[in-house]
């Protein structure tokens, strides 16, 4: 099933406008991290976002680095000169991000759902023990950069389950200490951004030092707390509305192979009735009164319009089958839009309509057949709406490469509190129901659907007592292709 085009609507002008988009699939758990863990395409996006913002910080370090090298700059600031350890956790951060982008290209290449966990683990060690680094240089007493570790923990509550996004915290906890108490048994010369060292009197007291460091991860620990309980609470609300659409998902799974079946149980007995009326009418039976012929010309019209909307059914059902993806071939559209011109002629003869074209070569890519149901039930519509003498005016050309096609008739036109709704399926207007009682109403839903799986973009505009127009633009040629090959 494809998800519903975004219908929007502005202005001043009554009109509606399709817009074409992509089918989304069901929420998938992530594999290893619990029932509440983010989809995987949001992860794998998640993955370039990290990566993204990575060249950030790689950006920041090489600048305080290259500042360093000019004398004076830093010094004027009261900072240590130069600064050749920012520029050089910029270059390991650099090479770590073109391996990280490029894993995380081929993970989303091949779906390789297996590797983002690990891949995501990777990439917060390696960021962490960089960290690290850069605490060490920038003074883990004298600067607030160890807070640059909260990066990670809330990133670890939105990434992963409560127990994964512990065991981040708790390292960058371990971490901290671990470089603490490397400076304070001189296994590492302490290092700060400052000249002058502003933690000197801490590092010789250390019952201070330990305070420092235990309020630091009380910290950390009390806002991966808070993270997880907020990300917790999103992410169970995000599974039961994921369990919801599986839930409507399947439900209109259910319906369309209910309408599928149904449809296909009455075609044949309506192909009989009406086979068997035409027998009647053409008098094999004997021949009939007055009023009997008018009774079995009335179960002819009602045969042959319940057959129409059996059609419609199939047609319906057959454009939400997943499991079915037609050929594409590239076509003129003016051919295929006169084509259709032509059989609806007849139906406009009968009402008094005259259909007007003007028609120039337009290429398109798509599947002739559904090209056709669009374009058939648009004009079907414009002929069936339109008062006797009226006028339907078909036009379609090029614009911007692009081909487009317009339909108009002067016709009984839709108000404002109906237009945003004549997509759903089954759904009449009062005044379409009073001048046309026979349509099933799935002509502009499968409208909808044939423009929203090839990427059609409808722009409807009508006024009542005034008439309805149609504008269609299809995707370049060259696109739909790609986007087929892609497919």
């Amino acid at each position: 099933m494809t998800q519903a085009p975004h219908i929007s609507t502005a202005g001043v002008d009554d009109w509606v406008e399709l817009s074409p988009g992509e089918p989304q699939a069901a929420p998938r758990p992530l594999r290893g991290e619990g029932t509440f863990a983010l989809s995987e395409p949001m992860q794998l996006g998640y993955l370039a976002w990290l990566c993204h913002c990575r060249w950030i910080v790689t950006g920041i370090l090489a600048a305080y680095g290259l500042a360093g090298r000019v004398e004076g700059v830093l010094g004027r600031l009261g900072l240590v000169e130069p600064a050749d350890w920012a520029l050089a956790c910029a270059g390991i951060l650099a090479v770590l991000n073109v391996g990280f982008l490029a894993h995380a290209r081929r993970l989303r290449r091949r779906e390789d759902y297996n590797q983002i966990v690990p891949a995501l683990w990777l990439q917060i060690i390696c960021d962490m023990l960089v960290l690290t680094g850069v605490v060490h240089f920038a003074g883990p007493l004298t600067t607030y950069i160890p807070f640059a570790y909260l990066f990670h923990v809330v990133l670890a509550c939105i990434f992963f389950a409560m127990p994964s996004s512990l065991l981040v915290t708790l390292l960058a906890c371990l971490l901290y200490a671990s470089l603490l108490a490397a400076e304070d048994q001189g296994l590492l010369e302490p290092r700060s951004l400052y000249q002058a060292d502003l933690g000197l009197h801490i590092r010789r007291r250390p019952a201070v030092l330990l305070g420092n460091a235990l309020s630091a991860i009380s910290v950390w620990l009390v806002v991966w707390y808070m993270a997880m309980h907020l990300s917790d609470k999103v992410r169970r609300r995000d599974a039961e509305l994921a369990g919801t659409n599986r839930c409507l998902l399947q439900a209109q799974r259910e319906k369309t192979r209910h309408m599928l079946r149904t449809a296909h149980e009455l075609k044949s007995p309506l192909a009989t009735i009406h086979a068997n009326v035409q027998l009647l009418l053409k008098g094999y039976g004997g021949p009939l009164t007055p009023h009997g012929r008018d009774v079995v010309q009335r179960i002819a019209r009602r045969c042959r319009s319940l057959s129409l909307e059996v059609q419609e059914m199939l047609q319906l059902a057959n454009l939400r089958n997943d499991s079915q993806r037609p050929d594409v071939a590239r076509l003129d559209l003016a051919d295929v839009l006169g084509a259709c011109v032509r059989q609806v002629r007849e139906a406009g003869s009968e009402r008094s309509v005259r259909v007007d074209e003007d028609l120039a070569q337009a290429w398109i890519v798509a599947p002739e057949d559904h090209v056709k149901m669009l374009l058939m039930n648009l004009l079907s519509n414009a002929v069936v709406y339109s008062h006797p003498g009226g006028t339907v005016r078909v036009w379609c050309g090029t614009d911007g490469g692009r081909a487009r096609a317009r339909i108009e008739d002067d016709g009984i036109g839709i108000s404002r509190e109906h237009l945003e709704r004549v997509f759903e399926e089954y759904y009449r207007t009062p005044q379409a129901v009073e001048h046309n009682k026979q349509s099933s109403g799935l002509g502009l839903a499968i409208v909808r659907e044939v423009a929203h799986a090839w990427g059609i973009r409808v722009r409807l505009s009508s006024r009542p007592g005034e008439g309805t127009r149609v504008e269609l633009l299809f995707p370049p040629p060259d696109g739909a292709a790609q986007a087929q090959g892609d497919a």
